[in-house]
Order: structure tokens, then sequence, then C-alpha cells
């Protein structure tokens, strides 16, 4: 059943309707439960035999175009054995419910009949329609099928006047499917091969590489790696090519919703009407109809997001990972699984080439290619004449000495003056939503909260200043007093983006800006129209969180800023230096892509960190042998595996019960049924947020390493706790997790 806790995840029989063809991989509509709810299940298995039992009937059977393959009921085991998760859980990521649920949207064509005389019928007509209607035949006649809202448009026709047509049998009304375009105006016209740049001579060494990979008939991966801006789309679009030659599919994956319009129009301009888009952020009609169109066969090559690696692909040939390692492509939702590992197991299935590219590579896929396990392939050169930007690393303290609540210091504000009177684009990075970070009382020192979680309030300016919790979506207006003294002495603290929005709007007002965060997106694909817009050149000046960080190509932008790059270092995560690095080599590379010279400013209070200056030097071969060397010390990954499981309940009293009967579990099971697993436990202790939503949070962090043995004592450890109902605490697992 795709909607089942875990204790109702198992096989159920039904009966198969007669009229129907019921197959495994079938997705049908079922009665369930002594209410019969309706529920949507999976068939696993179709027997000749004779029940035994009264068994009820499968209410309908969903066409074969939303069935899950052999391959995709494959990967529904492997989830259900590497996550601890449900069969359920694993096939409702796989075969979301707009894909089933909805229905294929009709559009009425019209046309005349065949032999018709619509002319000579209408003559002895004496309606007030008369000359519409004989225009409209006559309209028909020429071009055979019209759409008939077009119709309608054109010859001033209500719904009425068409039916009357139908039932004179002066017309007929036909259905098609309308294909929903999540790209709707895009061109799909494919440019000519030659308008594309040849390889350089360290692309075609790289190109040769992966081809002989790809040509193995082997399951196998590479990791490309190599500088921004040194041409890595560029050979992937090769390998696409040869790959398609073969007549084998791709899938191209990207980390976030924000790069996808930039993909689609590649890959549209190279590949044409061959290309389906996939992700979280299309309508269920888009997503609906994406999906059949690949599992139809109609598309060979899939873009999207995380999620798009469970498209319905057969003959999969290449699986590539754009950006490999952003932890967008971590799942921390129901389903806690890295696209990663699920493309692993897909090109397995498939004896495809799985390829993970980036400047900056996931520390542990850099370890496996060091190791020999993945190919490595390395491309150290900017491509064509651009070098690397020059990087100035500027100390904030003297200024914030002076003024603390500055944001653009001297060197960065004289730069983009600069850049300005040149013409020439900016983009500004700052990795923190909002205007400030929390709003406190001077007189009682207490902050303002969110009532359901356990974290402050963030300050968002506007036309009315509002405090929000980035965390369950609570939003209150500013109080004009503390909420706790009714003292009137409300002072805001820290920075947010918004803050850099107004500071830059002062400082110079001459400048067009844009701002790309997750508060100023609103609407249907405004991550790709702020990014159109800014390439356009409508702004001079593009300020962001993360998400104007990694791939994009603007070929005016000069200057890159970073305002306040400490704040990606001092997370409490293991992979907080290696994310800093990632991000500030990723922005710096934003700037000098083409032919005019790129510049890069750090802002920093700890200018001494050689984070920076690694980064400034895109030097990411010294930043792993330092950052190995402290993971093999302290036994982080790649040396061993992390399990996060995360005990919740709304009653604290409950939670801390579920948490003791755990901790006791687990110490019974290493020392009695499991000795010979070795397992380091951390825990248990408050989560980050020990309260979201109304929910009290308690979490272990366990070291293993992961073999059949390992995951069978976590499989122990949640059937034994499942099975207590008396402390009914909800336990999830998460096996990587991207942050700890």
């Amino acid at each position: 059943m795709l909607s089942t806790p875990k204790a109702t995840d198992r096989v159920y029989d039904y009966l198969c309707p007669a009229e129907s063809a019921v197959f495994r991989g079938a997705v049908c509509k079922v009665p369930f439960g002594k209410g019969n709810r309706e529920c949507y299940g999976v068939v696993t298995e179709v027997t000749e035999e004779e029940p035994s039992m009264s068994l009820k009937a499968i209410a309908q059977v969903m066409p074969s175009e939303v069935a899950l393959t052999e391959e995709l009921l494959a990967l529904c085991d492997y989830l259900q054995e590497q996550l601890f998760c449900t069969f359920g859980e694993a096939a409702k990521a796989i075969l979301p419910s707009p894909v089933y649920q909805k229905s294929a949207k009709k559009i009425r064509f019209l046309s005349l009949p065949p032999d018709s005389d619509a002319k000579g019928a209408l003559q002895g007509f004496r309606g007030k329609n008369k000359e519409k209607y004989l225009a409209l035949t006559e309209y028909l006649s020429l071009v055979g099928t019209a759409e008939e809202k077009q119709c309608r448009e054109l010859f001033e026709l209500d719904g009425g006047a068409v039916s009357f047509l139908e039932k004179k049998g002066l017309i007929q009304i036909a259905l098609q499917e309308e294909f929903r375009d999540p790209f709707l105006g895009v061109s799909r016209e494919k440019e000519k091969p030659s308008l594309l740049s040849p390889l350089s001579p360290d692309q075609e060494k790289a190109f040769l590489l992966l081809r002989e990979k790809a040509d193995s008939g082997k399951a196998a991966c590479a990791l490309l790696h190599g500088v921004t801006g040194s041409g890595k789309t560029r050979v992937m679009l090769a390998l696409c090519d040869h790959v398609l030659k073969k007549g084998k599919k791709i899938l191209f994956l990207v980390p976030e919703i924000a790069l996808t319009g930039q993909s689609a129009r590649l890959l549209y301009r190279h590949y044409g009407d061959r290309v389906a888009i996939l992700h979280s952020a299309l309508s269920e009609g888009e997503r609906r109809d994406s999906y059949v169109s690949i599992r139809n066969g109609e598309k060979d090559i899939v873009l999207g997001t995380r999620s798009a690696v469970f498209a319905p692909l057969d003959r999969i040939g290449l699986i590539v990972m754009d950006e490999e390692q952003d932890q967008s492509y971590k799942s921390d939702t129901q389903l806690k699984f890295h696209a990663r590992d699920v493309a692993r197991f897909r090109c397995a299935k498939n004896d495809a080439m799985l390829l993970l590219a980036s400047a900056t590579p996931d520390v542990e896929s850099y370890y496996k290619a060091k190791k020999g396990l993945y190919t490595l392939v390395e491309m150290p050169r900017r491509f064509g004449n651009a070098v690397l930007p020059e990087v100035r690393i500027v100390d904030l303290r003297p200024e914030m000495r002076k003024n603390p609540g500055i944001l653009l210091g001297s060197v960065l504000k004289e730069e983009i003056r600069r850049n300005l009177e040149k013409k020439e684009q900016t983009i500004l990075l700052m990795n923190r939503r909002g205007y400030r970070r929390f709003v406190s009382c001077t007189d009682c020192g207490s902050v303002i909260r969110c009532p359901h979680c356990s974290v402050s309030l963030t300050l968002h300016n506007g036309e009315t200043k509002r405090l929000s919790c980035h965390y369950c979506g609570y939003a209150t207006s500013l109080p004009q007093s503390c909420p706790d003294c009714a003292s009137p002495h409300l002072i805001p603290h820290g920075f947010g983006i918004q803050q850099l929005e107004e500071e830059i709007g002062k400082v110079f007002p001459e400048a067009s800006l844009l701002r790309m965060d997750s508060d100023s997106l609103s609407g249907k694909n405004a991550h790709d129209q702020i990014l159109s817009a800014f390439r356009r050149k409508e702004a001079d000046i593009l300020i962001g969180t993360q998400m104007v960080a990694k791939g994009h190509n603007f070929p005016d932008v000069t200057l890159v800023g970073i305002v306040m790059a400490d704040s990606a270092l001092y997370l409490s995560d293991f992979r907080a230096a290696e994310h800093a690095f990632s991000l500030l080599t990723q922005v710096i590379g934003r700037a000098g892509r083409a032919e005019k010279k790129g510049r890069a400013v750090i802002q920093t209070l700890n200018p001494r960190h050689n984070v920076f200056s690694m980064a400034a030097e895109q030097d990411f071969k010294s930043f792993f042998e330092g950052e190995i060397a402290l993971r093999r010390a302290f036994c982080f990954p790649p040396f061993c595996q992390l399990a996060v499981f995360t005990l919740a309940h709304e009653t604290e009293t409950l939670l801390r019960m579920g948490t003791k009967k755990m901790s006791d579990t687990l110490q019974d099971a290493l020392q009695n049924r499991f000795p010979d697993v070795k397992m380091i436990v951390y825990g248990p202790f408050d989560a980050p947020i020990y309260k979201m939503k109304n929910v009290f949070r308690k979490r272990f962090i366990i070291k293993f390493k992961n073999n059949a043995r390992a995951r069978a004592l976590f499989r122990y450890l949640l059937e034994t706790m499942n099975d207590s109902d008396r402390y009914a605490v909800r336990i999830t697992v998460d096996i990587g997790p991207g942050m700890i």
C-alpha cells in the first residue's frame, strides 16, 4: 500500500477483476481496512490459485503507463533494505500521486464530417448566428481541424452554438490529450552541429577517457573534476551525444530548481523535443504528462532535480550528476535517500555509466576516485582565454569596530562602484534569509521566539515588518512591546539578505537590483524569470543566497562579493569546512567566465582561515588532503558510515521514556544479540532544534560499518521499538545524513 504505516506495510491478497488485466507492477485502487477506505497499492505478484478465503476485489486498475517497471520494483526493495523505509514510502517517492491520481487533460478539436455540405445545409437557416456558422464551416473546410477554444474566440461563438452545430451534424468534435509543457514558449529548435564550439585539447582528453568507460559495456562511475569555467558541460554534452547514438537514454540531474531553466535551454537547443523535465515545482498535470511521456518512450533525455532520479526510463546509458557535491541531492523528507546512491543502483541494473561532475567534489567521492573505485578525470584550466578571478580577502573587523552594522566594506563598495561605471554586472552572496536574525528586549533580555519551535523568529522587512519561523512557517507582526515584560525597548540583531538589499539601495541608488532567495521567489518559474532577467542585463547587481552560487554562466559578471563569509564556517557539522570551501569556490567561479577578467572580494572577520585562501586559489587538492586527514583521525566518513536516529513525541515525558527504552534496547542488542557488530553510539541528546511544530525530539548518532549485520541490528531495534505501544514515540532513521 502507498499510504499505510509500517505496522500494515505488507502483502495483501485481492481478487482480480475479470474485465481488467492485472500484472506485476500495476497500480490499483483497492478498498482497505474495516471501513473499506480507498487506497492505492502496487501489485507484486499475480497467481492463478483459487482463494482459500473470502477476498475483497480490486476496485480499479490504473493505466499501464503509470505502472512500476521491474527495475523500479527492485529499486523499492533496495530502498526498503538500505533506508529502513516501508515499501509504500519507496513506491510513493518513485510514483508521486499526481501520476496515478490525475487524469490527462483533453482538448476539444472541431472539424467537418466526411462529405459534409454545411454551406448548403445552412442556406435555409434563419437564426441570428447564420453568418458566423457559415464563416466557421468555411474556415474548417480550409484548415481541416482547429481547436474549439480558438474557433469560439475567432468567430465569437459560445458553447451552446458549438453544441447546436454538432447536433445538426454540421461539425464533429474530437478529444486529444494536451501535453502540459513546463517550459512552454522556450524554443525546441535544434542548433546546427557546426554552431557548437569544438572541444579544446583538455576537453577532448577528458571526453576520450569518459567515452572509453562508457563503451565498456559494464556499470561504471567516473568523477569529472574541473575548475569553474573549464567547460565540463561541453564535455558532458559530447558524452551524451555518444551515448544517444548507441540507442541508450540519459538522465541529467542538477541540484536545484534554479538551475533547470538554464539547463533546459541548453538541452533543448542541442536535442530539441527529446527532452522531458521532472522536478517538484511542476504542476501536478505537468508532472504527470512528463512522467507518462518518459514511460511511453517518447522522450530519451530527462532533466531534473533529486526526485528525477526515479524517472521511468528504460535502456539507461548515462546518468549525469552535475554539481555532485551539493547537499540538495540528499533528501531530508520522509524518504531520506541520496540521489547518488539511487543513480548507482540504476546504473548497475542497466550496465550504464554514472558521471559525477564538480569543481569542488564531495570529499567522499574524491576519496573513492583517488582509491580507484571511480575513474578520475581532471580539467585543471579554464576554457579558452578565460582565467580564474583575482580574489581579495578583506578583514572587515576594523570597519565593524567603527560601524557594527556595516555589511558593505569600503573595498567591496569601491569594486561595485567600478563595475557600475564599466557597465559590468555584480553578484553578491549572503547566505542568510530575512532582514535581521532575531529581536530581543533590552530590559528583560528575552528573545522573541516561535511558539511552536525552539528557535527565535527572524525579522523580515517589507510594507509591514513581520517575524517568521523558517521551520514551521509561523508568522506574526513585529510587536510594539516585549511579550514578556511589556517594555517598548525591542532591538533587532544580526544580519539578513533584506538588510543588504536596503543598504545597496542607499549606497548605490542608481543601480538596478535583483534579489534571489526563497522569500523573493513566488509564482511559477520564478527562479528562471529572475536569472533570465539578469542574463538579459536588466539588473546591475544580483544578490542572493547559495542558489546564485552554482552552475550559472553570466558572461558580463566580472565581480563577485561574499558579504559575510564566516557564516558558512561555524555550523555544528563535521562537513562545515567542506560546505564553506565549496560554496566560496563556486560563487567566486561565477566571475570572469568570458573574455573579461573577473574579480572577487571575500569579506571576513577571520582572514587567516585557510579555507578562504584555498577557495581563492581553487586549490581543491590541498583542501582535500587536510580534510581527509582530519576525518581519518576522528573516524568520520568515508572511514565510517553515520546513522541518525531521531525520536519524536508531542509529550516530553513520553519522549524521555521512549528514549530510555531505545537506549536500553540498543545496548542490550550490542552486548547480547549482535556482539560481532562494532558501533560507536553518541547520545541520547536533544536534537539541534529540540521542539519543532510542537513536537519534541531526541536523537542518537551512530558510527558504524554499513553491512548486512549492522542493518539487521538496526532493523531489530526498530521492530522492538515499534512493538512497544506503551511509549508510542515516532522513530526516523537517516543513513548518511547531509547535516548532523
